[in-house]
């Protein structure tokens, strides 16, 4: 089947109801502004290092389609029923993916140079473009009618564009900051002052960082970071905690919103998982009446908790620490905990 048809070759088209009008219509203008929108946000999902900002962008390159074809129904008053339209629900969305992206980002009191990333840079640019498509609409409403919620819709989408940019930024920052620390460390290992002739202190510092069990920073940050995302996520705001396998507190960070009763909790999930090397929503069945830990709360100062958030960490069947997380419900802190080790050398049993 062609794809082409031959009706435009005189410089007209049609618009959603059959009604034909020059391609330089303003209306036309619009709904093709919107599309280079969509093009280019989709450009800028390729480029994203955060993964929770995929569904999000996903999800607006949907809405985009239906804003796109309510801007090309010839009379928009008259959309059809079964026309799927932007709603106040969509706005509302998109204003909490906002708030959640800014609440975690650093203030800024002047104006930033777009994109220190190659993401956060073409966000931008869809930022750009956004406000294009805005000037569009507000031309094409002043003559015909348009709904008020398609202006509201499209004046946040710049927002959000721009939110999302500063958080790859932000994210990219860190990672590269994260890379510079750890190979800086590596490289005055290897080349000391005393390269040939190494102190056992600077030997022993070698084998630590060599050593295939217990947990190193680049363990650490990596859990952290993808604790945070899988929080993200869920908009669930949690304390992530992880200890050695001593019970000795290696970092506990607490996300912005999360409950202050979670800074207490998460910490005592993560020792009680190296204590009893079991995870913690493991030993609910353990502690009833008439087994063998029935108590065993009241009996450990408080140290032990028995729901759910805390795991056991292993590297080849040796223990070498515990995660734990507080935020959520029982069901949110396990799948946040499972997804801060993901794709580590680390086991949980």
């Amino acid at each position: 089947m062609s794809i082409y048809t031959k009706k435009g070759d005189a410089g007209t088209t049609s618009l959603v109801g059959g009604t034909r009008v020059n391609k330089s219509d303003l209306q036309v203008d619009a709904y093709g502004t919107i599309d280079e929108l969509n093009s280019n946000i989709a450009l800028a999902t390729k480029a994203v290092k955060n993964e929770c900002h995929v569904p999000l962008l996903e999800s607006i390159q949907h809405q985009l389609f239906y804003l796109g074809a309510e801007v090309a129904t010839a009379d928009q008053s008259a959309t059809k029923n079964n026309q799927r339209l932007i709603e106040a629900g969509d706005l509302e969305s998109m204003e909490r993916a906002i708030d959640q992206c800014m609440s975690a980002l650093p203030p800024v009191k002047s104006f930033i140079l777009p994109g220190s990333s190659e993401a956060g840079s073409r966000l931008h640019c869809a930022r750009t473009i956004a406000r294009r498509a805005e000037r569009r609409l507000v031309e094409v409403s002043q003559q015909s009618n348009m709904r008020p919620i398609v202006l509201k819709y499209i004046n946040r989408l710049s927002d959000f564009l721009y939110a999302l940019a500063r958080a790859e930024d932000d994210y990219a920052t860190n990672e590269n900051m994260i890379q510079t620390i750890v190979h800086n460390y590596c490289e005055a290992v290897e080349n000391g002052p005393n390269h040939r002739h190494q102190t056992n202190e600077i030997k022993q510092e070698k084998s630590i960082m060599q050593m295939p069990e217990g947990l190193n920073f680049i363990h650490v940050h990596q859990m952290m970071k993808q604790a945070v995302d899988a929080s993200i996520g869920r908009k669930v705001p949690v304390v992530i905690s992880v200890v050695d396998a001593n019970g000795h507190l290696i970092m506990t960070y607490r996300m912005p919103e999360a409950l202050l009763v979670s800074t207490d909790l998460a910490p005592k999930k993560a020792y009680t998982s190296v204590a009893l090397k079991c995870a913690t929503h493991q030993l609910s069945d353990l502690i009833q009446p008439g087994t063998d830990l029935y108590q065993l709360e009241t009996m450990c100062d408080g140290k032990i908790v028995t729901f759910g958030g805390g795991i056991p960490l292993y590297q080849q069947q040796q223990l070498v620490g515990a995660i734990g997380i507080s935020g959520g419900t029982v069901k949110q802190d396990i799948e946040i905990a499972l997804a801060a080790i993901k794709n580590l050398d680390l086991e949980e049993k």
